[in-house]
């Protein structure tokens, strides 16, 4: 089974792309309508909104009254936290039954959610597709469908990631902009190609746990604003994956809004690229030796640290590296270093740094030694090339942590299973 995320902004045409991928044969779950089903009268989470925000927003059939709960909850953060603290969880535990009816098969299971990149869960995916329009179509589109002024859609549009940025998370991008015609065969070129990867997935990786071992202790300590790499391993491990909020709170200091405004233009060391060795490790761990997936978790992860393109794509292109090492070795990583640099510079935005192919150099230099490579590429480069060739080699290392070596273990196991 393919996962994949459907989003865009608002009144960008996401609903219509999910009704023709469903008429394209895929399937499709709307959380919208989970959400609405479980809110409705006798639904799981009834009760509580009702209990949380009280009867003046009820109908008179005692329904919710929507339109007067979205008006409170647009205009008010604190009383949207408390409303998604009530309904997600439900919704995702919905989802998630929902999905195990397609587990072990070769189906195209998309999730239709508009808010999958500002809630930071979109990394649960194996593919995002983002609908985007241009953004005076949204809002002359939301304005009219919905009766409201231009002022409240505009207020509804900036509750919401600006659909720009949302680009740069998506694997896809449809242009909801242009006539049906053309959104029809944009989303039917992007249905094809799901069915293609979810009939063919990437070769699983069996990553020996001395081996990711190797790569963590020779590799970096420390990481951004404290998220070492092996903080970031016991998130994936607690919370079965990646999740951007949460991550956002471990922060030092703990992010203020939002995960993707979490970035501080100024930071600079420790950079993003610290992080490369558990992030090459997940995404092996659950889709295998996809390139794709990893370089989109990669950017993700430096997006929520650091501003620069050029500190995302290297971060991208290291963690690349790394997941070939253990692929294929030190020979594949260099097999692959090309088309890892356009990946990088897809997903980061601008071309990765001389220093990131330094890493290489001294993984070629040194290849079966982790602590010479480290020495011979200077500066913060250094401990990513011990980590490449301890990966690549498995040297077995003495001293190591119990917890740092009991996390290893457990996403080993992990990688038995489907994420």
């Amino acid at each position: 089974m393919l996962r994949v995320g459907l989003t865009g902004g608002i009144a960008c045409g996401k609903s219509y792309v999910a009704r023709r991928m469903a008429a394209a044969g895929l399937q499709v779950i709307d959380l919208d309508k989970v959400a609405h089903e479980l809110t409705a009268p006798g639904g799981a989470a009834y009760g509580d909104v009702v209990r949380t925000f009280g009867p003046e927003f009820l109908a008179a059939d005692g329904s919710l009254d929507r339109r007067a709960l979205a008006s409170l909850v647009f205009s008010d953060a604190e009383a949207l936290g408390r409303l998604n603290a009530l309904v997600h969880p439900r919704v995702r535990e919905e989802e998630a039954r929902r999905a195990d009816a397609f587990a072990g098969t070769d189906a195209v299971l998309v999730t239709d959610a508009a808010l999958l990149v500002e809630s930071g869960l979109h990394l649960r995916f194996d593919r995002l597709v983002v609908v985007d329009c241009r953004p005076e179509q949204q809002l002359r589109r939301l304005a009219s469908r919905e009766g409201m002024t231009e002022a409240t859609a505009r207020a509804r549009i900036a509750a919401q990631m600006p659909v720009v940025e949302k680009r740069r998370f998506g694997h896809f991008v449809i242009d909801g902009s242009l006539p049906f015609a053309d959104t029809d065969r944009q989303t039917d070129e992007v249905a094809a190609r799901l069915r293609t990867l979810a009939a063919a997935p990437p070769a699983r990786v069996a990553v020996a746990p001395e081996r990711s071992l190797a790569a963590l202790v020779h590799g970096p300590g420390q990481g951004p604003r404290g998220l070492t790499p092996a903080l970031l391993l016991r998130e994936i491990v607690e919370g079965g994956g990646l999740e951007m909020q949460r991550l956002a709170a471990r922060l030092v200091p703990p992010a203020r809004g939002p995960w993707y405004r979490a970035a501080e233009a100024a930071l600079s060391e420790p950079g993003p690229e610290t992080l490369a060795a558990p992030i090459a490790l997940w995404s092996l761990a659950r889709r295998g030796d996809d390139a794709d997936d990893t370089a989109s978790v990669a950017a993700s992860l430096a997006r929520l640290t650091h501003e620069e393109p050029r500190r995302i794509a290297d971060a991208t292109l290291v963690s690349l590296a790394l997941a070939s090492a253990a692929a294929g070795g030190l020979e594949r990583v260099r097999q692959r270093w090309a088309e890892h640099e356009r990946l990088a510079e897809r997903w980061g935005g601008a071309p990765a740094s001389r220093a990131a192919a330094d890493v290489l150099e001294a993984a070629g230099r040194h290849p079966d030694d982790p602590a010479a490579a480290r020495g011979w590429a200077k500066g913060p480069m250094g401990p990513l090339a011990g980590a490449l060739v301890g990966l690549a080699a498995g040297r077995v290392v003495t001293g190591v942590p119990a917890a740092l070596a009991a996390d290893v273990a457990a996403l080993a196991q992990l990688s038995q299973a489907r994420w």
